[in-house]
């Protein structure tokens, strides 16, 4: 056995090993979340915010900003959307900074009271450091965190919620410190009820902690009258959708519940041997509703001693780990009361949107889990081991979700190339651009409507030199770029008046292996005829791409378009960045034999056929005209 000067000093080396360990791993996932962020955020509109934004371009500003939409009243995230379509074109990258802006607003608000926290040793402060960054930033709720309308949406209310909880505690002071945390406390819950549905759960969540923290009578009903006239607000704003859940019609399933809870530890458990979790979560939901059951359990045990002891408020890292349980969970309630029998079950449950809520729930438990085992020298040994191991364990899903949203991001972006040439979307683009259910020609709509505008996609203009004489770009403006690779057709589709059209591929590369962001598509008389460009991601980092990424997609791929393709005659390729055009040119291959390709084939009969129609719309007219 050990003599007692060794196993102090035995004891002080594993500490020292654990605080290392854990601040490395806060820092990596910190940093490496913070890389697949931006590199896989969003850069065009997607999903919902094709019919949100088209109420925006039909009402003013504050008939946009009181409107609920889905039966979320999201007034103060539209004022940022707003802001954004008025003055900087809806460009979607203002919104990504400023929802990331808000992720690391709300992880400091959490972190203030644990490193206040004199109860809880220092190896305790740094594993809380760990548990809240994880929670924050691991790529299961990227879903959410890569968009920056969503994200700017969720955070915001996450953000207030952690402000409440921050100053909540304050409220216990005497008359003289009494008003200020109060006014701040009701702001925050203004604002996190009034960014997104779930952040209504911030009054039941205050009024749990006011009774553990033993607030004064005064301050409970204080609350208690903010919440049901917040209530009463937002049950009175407009729907703007009027298929939308109705939150009158609500419905219960604690199944369904245990899942939501369950599903990021499924997520990460099923991504060390599945390449697409998410489709595992829904054929297998045992796992997560057994997880889910476990956590429900937990919460009880983290909950109950606080109801009948509450003295929460001598950790305050129990308490911030209780504020993010109690608020979590009230936000997955509202999650079931809002889309019962609106939903399957199965597949709602596994939606990686609600890992936003859900992967803070465990955060939690972790906090509490930290602050009650840190006095008892053997169980804090234990759950610093359950920390470090879960550190090392929900790594995979963080990886394997960061590369799902870039592949989701190409995708995005290739659907913008093609509206941008007004070619119709192929099923996969249309499945990352827009929500399921959803009309097709909602997003034709809208995009017509931003195209006129100048906005999102459209706002470089990049749709005006379909038409245009080459010589017209940067004033004939030519340079030598190096310019290499190859491209060719790749298929054939459709333009959004029936015309055919031709999707090209290829790789392309400049000096210094530079990928080309910009390239334009010439026919043999010097007519622009289509607009390619590598996605952003491919030509902004390639050091990212090798060392956060691992090269699972090749570098060097882009996408275009020609319009009113002839099969007959051939196309050239030329870069168009730096304001000039590239000197060299890449030859679009058609033919790969002296018999053209079946793509060609269809390309001839669609011009044909689109002759004939025009001959016989002309016979129609001189017809008509002889009648009258």
């Amino acid at each position: 056995m050990l003599s007692r000067p060794q196993s102090h000093k035995f004891a002080r080396v594993a500490e020292r090993v654990v605080q290392v360990w854990a601040g490395v791993a806060a820092l990596v996932f910190l940093v490496t979340g913070v890389v697949y962020l931006y590199f896989g955020r969003w850069t065009v509109i997607q999903r919902d915010y094709w019919a949100i934004y088209e109420n925006y371009f039909t009402r003013s500003w504050l008939e946009s900003a009181l409107c609920k939409y889905y039966n979320h009243s999201l007034f103060f995230p539209t004022l940022l959307r707003l802001a954004d379509l008025h003055f900087l074109h809806g460009d979607q990258q203002p919104l990504f900074f400023a929802g990331l802006a808000l992720l690391f607003i709300t992880a400091s608000l959490l972190l203030i009271p644990i490193w206040r926290d004199k109860t809880v040793s220092l190896t305790g402060k740094i594993t809380s450091t760990l548990v809240v960054i994880a929670g924050n930033f691991w790529m299961g709720r990227s879903i959410i965190t890569a968009s920056g309308s969503f994200n700017c949406e969720n955070s915001l209310a996450m953000a207030g919620a952690a402000l409440a909880f921050l100053f909540l505690p304050q409220m216990c002071a005497s008359d003289v410190g009494f008003l200020q945390p109060t006014l701040i406390v009701l702001f925050a819950g203004v604002v996190a009820s009034f960014s997104c549905a779930q952040g209504l759960a911030i009054w039941p969540a205050v009024l749990c902690l006011g009774w553990f923290l033993r607030l004064p009578t005064r301050c409970i009903g204080l609350l208690i009258t903010a919440g049901l006239a917040t209530g009463v607000v937002f049950a009175l704003l407009p729907e703007y959708f009027a298929g939308a859940p109705s939150m009158h019609a609500i419905g219960f399933d604690l199944l369904w519940l245990c899942r939501l809870v369950g599903s990021p530890g499924s997520d990460v458990a099923i991504a060390w041997w599945a390449k697409e979790p998410y489709l595992c979560l829904i054929k297998y939901p045992s796992l997560a509703t057994i997880t889910g059951a476990a956590g429900l359990a937990l919460l009880a045990v983290a909950a109950i001693p606080q109801i009948i002891r509450r003295d929460v408020g001598k950790s305050s890292i129990e308490f911030t780990g209780l504020a993010l349980v109690l608020f979590n969970i009230l936000a997955l309630l509202l999650v079931v009361a809002g889309r019962s029998g609106h939903i399957s079950i199965s597949a709602g449950a596994a939606l990686p949107r609600y890992f936003f809520w859900s992967a803070l729930f465990w955060t939690g438990l972790l906090l509490v889990g930290i602050a009650r085992a840190d006095a008892k020298p053997r169980l804090r040994w234990i759950v610093y081991v359950v920390v470090l191991t879960l550190s090392l364990m929900i790594f995979p899903a963080h990886y394997k979700n960061a590369l799902h949203m870039r592949r989701l991001r190409i995708v995005a972006e290739s659907g913008a190339t093609s509206l941008i040439n007004g070619v119709q979307l192929d099923e996969q683009q249309i499945k990352a651009l827009s929500f399921k259910g959803a009309p097709i020609e909602l997003l034709y709509r809208v995009a017509e409507e931003m195209r006129k505008r100048r906005l999102d996609m459209f706002a470089e203009g990049l749709q005006d030199w379909i038409g245009l004489q080459e010589t017209n770009l940067f004033g004939g403006r030519y340079k030598r770029e190096g310019l290499r690779g190859q491209c060719k057709v790749d298929a054939l589709v459709q333009c959004d008046n029936g015309a055919p059209a031709a999707r090209i591929t290829g790789q392309l590369w400049k000096r210094s292996h530079r990928i080309p962001h910009t390239l334009v598509i010439v026919d043999p008389m010097g007519v622009v005829r289509g607009i390619g460009r590598s996605s952003s991601m491919y030509s902004e980092n390639r050091f990212v791409n090798t060392l956060f990424y691992w090269r699972k997609v090749p570098g060097t791929r882009f996408l275009g378009y020609i319009r009113d393709y002839n099969p007959q005659l051939h196309y050239v390729v030329r870069s168009a960045d730096d304001s000039a055009l590239s000197e060299e040119t890449i030859p679009v291959q058609e033919f790969d034999n002296e018999t053209p390709p079946a793509s060609a084939q269809v390309a001839s009969g669609l011009q044909q056929r689109a002759k004939a129609r025009r001959f016989c719309d002309v016979l129609k007219s001189v017809a008509a005209s002889r009648l009258r």
